[in-house]
């Protein structure tokens, strides 16, 4: 995929953000919390812009006006209410450009106690299949791969264009 303008939403440390940063990218990176702004600016790439928002609204970020050829949402899907899930799915859509690429990670959990304590709720690519459907974006097969340090924890990637 040749760098363009990105969207990282839910950037956390700024991993992802900085390394497509390091490709080329231009990014901007979402994240609601302050702290973790904090430290993941001081050590971003000078591509790496750090914006205060969060899902579903994303209020400050569309409020921009800029379209991504690229918006990833790595381990943030879980964090969504199933009710919030479709309206948080257009917005993200009409984030992207014509022609762009929306990529989300699922985390699937095994260990119930630890999806309760951190707010997690199931997930699928199913459900995102209806939801591009709807919206009739195209949605490449799903990958899904284990976590490398964690036996109960799976990643499941989903990848939709425009």
């Amino acid at each position: 995929m040749t760098p363009g303008f990105a969207c990282d939403i839910g950037a956390g440390s700024g991993r992802d953000a900085n390394w497509l940063a390091q490709k080329g990218w231009e990014v901007i990176a979402v994240d609601p919390s302050r702290g973790m702004r904090e430290l993941a600016i001081a050590k971003s790439h000078s591509n790496v812009t750090w914006l205060d928002d969060s899902l579903p609204e994303l209020s400050r970020l569309r409020a921009l006006g800029h379209r991504f050829d690229l918006v990833l949402l790595s381990a943030v899907w879980q964090h969504v209410p199933p009710s919030q899930r479709e309206r948080t799915f257009r917005i993200l859509t009409e984030l992207l450009k014509p022609g762009g690429t929306l990529v989300i990670t699922l985390r699937h959990g095994s260990d119930e106690p630890e999806n309760r304590e951190r707010g997690f709720h199931p997930v699928s690519a199913a459900e995102l299949a209806v939801f591009a459907q709807r919206r009739a974006v195209v949605m490449r097969d799903p990958v899904t791969q284990p976590d490398q340090t964690r036996t109960h924890v799976q990643w499941e990637t989903v990848v939709f264009s425009i």
